[in-house]
């Protein structure tokens, strides 16, 4: 089935699925990379603290000093008291950036449960371009846990050094990220009081964009990372002054230094098995809240561990709404696994913006890295259309475009990617959201996604169709009901309060948009599976004192659906549920349902009785997650369970016997293409 227009370079021939075995993975290694000394804290935990509290090695970047409006000061050779970092609003700037250091040692202290006691040192990283000279403090207790400061002015900091140039070259005035992003000038880093570089003065020149990148990547090949956590690159523009990219310059900026110099980054080995895992910032306060109780007290209690040592923070407006938050700029979605005609199950990811690949083989699993045209977003949709050939959907990260791969045969090797375009164009482009692909019951497949204005369009043989609607986010849900209808379902958010959206249409109809389902509030994007007797399940994160829990709707045997409400409580974690359709043409056939939780790893539970409703109780299978689970049945009807780890590799479990409460085998990890 050919959709689109042919990208003529890239022709993926791998036979019938037999490349080489798979190798062993990496030790996972994190490194993120933000703008600010609090923004880690903020806006990307519970994810950091879940990491260290799994003993992964962490390294945080932060690009600039966070010095802010602060004035030019003398500074001092020593630290600032923790009364002066907490209570006085003239600091000079020099002072407040050490503060700003000492608030972010104190929470990764906090987050490790040890002593914040902390060994720093000046370190060298050397580009092509010439040398970089930057602070690392490592923790003393978990010394895998470091934080580096390449101290470059902030936004804010309208300065010009004059009296102290760098490399002959005085910093110019404010936002000094945005400048060099779009090489309009250079700059020149400073130096906090109180440091390993204050003795000797030392400040770095940074003359254009291609510098900055190159110390980015400089310090990825030292660290070694197999997951880059950033900030959002492409905030949306519904939320935000526009004049600050609708989010804070240096957040926005920071994150497009970071990708791009991902993708110079070979990988640990070489192999490419970085993950990139990008987290949405201010605009998340206009998000129902999405964490628990316990997540929230936590990420409160980190971020009051920093905040001690900031005079111009506070517990008010987002600083006290952003805690109460998580939520990934990206989705990886949860229908990136596939079957294969012949009945083996293949799994797709996107690791270093390239696609991997592992599928079911004699003797266990095999995998292959795919070339791609350009970067790729991380959520991916697999489908089979009705000659039995998998078709893999993905976004650009470069041009924003949806693309599509298929099997030249069933069973068999991929052939050309194909564009599917956009169906928007300009800025609007880049908050397409991840494409989710279906076949309806007329065969025709078909691709959702969320448009650039947050309505849904639809790409048929015909082209991309604009099925209405306003406040989608990211991550749909797309179920074919037992009248051949197709029923789409997304988390949209309006006036900061989540709903179910729905639309439908029936075999080769229109879709139109429908009354938002009933039930608790949502927090996050839905997902669908169908029961034994054909009905339509739909689960979804709750919000507010539910957070993270998982409710439940469900389609009445007339087609109507439900106004009751269930909840069908978790263990926690954020982003969509993974779910199982009840097995065709097996005893005692129940729907299954897949998160993250709390933890990282994943949990379960399952109807109590085929077409019944489900239980409370959950059970956690262990793992530790990079985005969210996917699930399938095999030939015999047994669920099996596919995660993404933080190595690079796959993780897989399969249920012992079909349908029931049949549990799962242990996991099996394949290791990587």
């Amino acid at each position: 089935m050919r959709i689109g227009v042919a990208l003529s370079v890239v022709t993926l021939l791998l036979g019938a699925l037999s490349p080489p075995a798979v190798a062993a993975a990496p030790a996972a290694a994190y490194l993120n990379v933000v703008a600010h000394q609090d923004d880690d804290v903020l806006f990307m935990n519970p994810d950091v603290r879940n990491s260290i509290a799994a003993r992964r090695p962490n390294t945080t970047v932060f690009l600039t000093a966070g010095e802010a409006f602060r004035q030019v000061g003398p500074g001092r050779p020593g630290d600032p008291p923790l009364a002066a970092c907490r209570d006085d609003l003239t600091l000079d700037r020099e002072d407040y950036a050490r503060c700003r250091q000492l608030g972010a040692r104190a929470a990764y202290a906090r987050m490790a449960g040890v002593a914040d006691a902390w060994t720093q040192a000046k370190s060298a990283v050397d580009t092509p371009a010439g040398r970089y000279w930057l602070e690392v403090h490592a923790l003393t207790a978990r010394p895998e846990l470091r934080l580096v400061f390449l101290n470059i002015p902030e936004w804010g900091d309208g300065s010009d050094d004059a009296a102290r140039p760098c490399a002959g070259t005085p910093r110019l005035h404010g936002a000094s990220l945005y400048h060099l992003w779009f090489d309009q000038r250079g700059t020149c880093s400073m130096v906090p009081s109180g440091t390993v570089l204050w003795r000797d003065d030392v400040r770095n020149a940074l003359p254009d964009r291609a510098f900055l990148v190159a110390v980015l990547r400089a310090l990825y090949e030292r660290y070694q990372p197999t997951v880059i956590r950033t900030q959002d690159p492409d905030p949306d523009p519904r939320y935000q002054d526009p004049a600050w990219l609708h989010d804070h310059s240096d957040h926005v900026i920071g994150a497009r230094f970071a990708h791009e110099a991902a993708r110079g980054y070979a990988g640990p080995g070489g192999r490419a098995a970085v993950r990139i895992v990008s987290h949405r910032n201010y605009n998340i306060a206009t998000s129902p809240v999405n964490l628990d109780a316990g997540q929230r007290a936590e990420k409160a209690a980190d971020y009051a561990a920093y905040d001690l040592w900031d005079a111009h923070s506070d517990d008010t407006g987002g600083y006290a709404t952003w805690p109460q938050r998580m939520i990934h700029r990206h989705t990886t979605g949860t229908t990136w696994a596939g079957r294969n005609r012949d009945g083996r199950l293949q799994a797709f990811a996107v690791q270093g913006g390239r696609l991997a690949t592992w599928w079911q083989s004699a003797g266990g699993w095999s995998s292959t890295t795919l070339a791609t045209p350009g970067p790729l977003a991380p959520g991916v949709s697999v489908e089979q259309d009705r000659d039995g050939r998998l078709h893999v959907f993905a976004r650009r990260l470069d041009t924003h475009e949806v693309i599509t791969l298929a099997q030249q045969a069933p069973d068999a090797g991929f052939g050309d990617w194909r564009g599917l375009g956009s169906p928007n164009t300009g800025a609007a482009a880049a908050q397409v959201g991840t494409p989710v692909a279906k076949r309806g019951a007329d065969g025709v497949l078909r691709v959702f996604v969320k448009n650039g204005g947050g309505g849904l369009s639809v790409r048929t043989p015909d082209g991309w169709q604009d099925a209405g609607g306003t406040g989608l986010q990211d991550g749909l849900a797309v179920g074919v009901d037992r009248a051949g209808g197709t029923d789409v379902f997304g988390f949209a958010v309006v006036d900061g309060v989540g709903r179910v959206r729905h639309w439908s249409a029936g075999p080769g109809g229109a879709f139109a948009l429908r009354p938002d389902l009933a039930g608790f509030e949502p927090s996050g994007p839905p997902s669908v599976a169908l029961n034994e007797d054909g009905r339509q399940d739909v689960f979804y994160r709750l919000a507010g004192d539910r957070a993270a829990r998982v409710g439940h709707t469900w389609q009445l045997p007339d087609g109507t659906w439900t106004s009751a409400r269930e909840d069908i409580s978790s263990q926690g974690g954020v982003g969509a549920p993974a779910v199982v359709d009840a097995p065709e043409g097996v005893a005692d056939s129940r729907v299954v349902v897949f998160t993250t939780n709390r933890g990282g790893g994943v949990s379960t539970t399952r109807q109590v009785a085929p077409n019944a409703s489900y239980g409370t109780r959950w059970a956690d299978l262990g793992g530790f997650l990079v985005g969210q689970p996917a699930a399938l049945t095999d030939p015999a009807g047994r669920v099996v369970l596919f995660a993404l780890d933080d190595r690079g590799g796959l993780l897989v479990r399969r249920q012992r016997a079909a349908g029931g409460t049949a549990g799962f085998d242990d996991w099996v990890a394949p290791g990587l293409p």
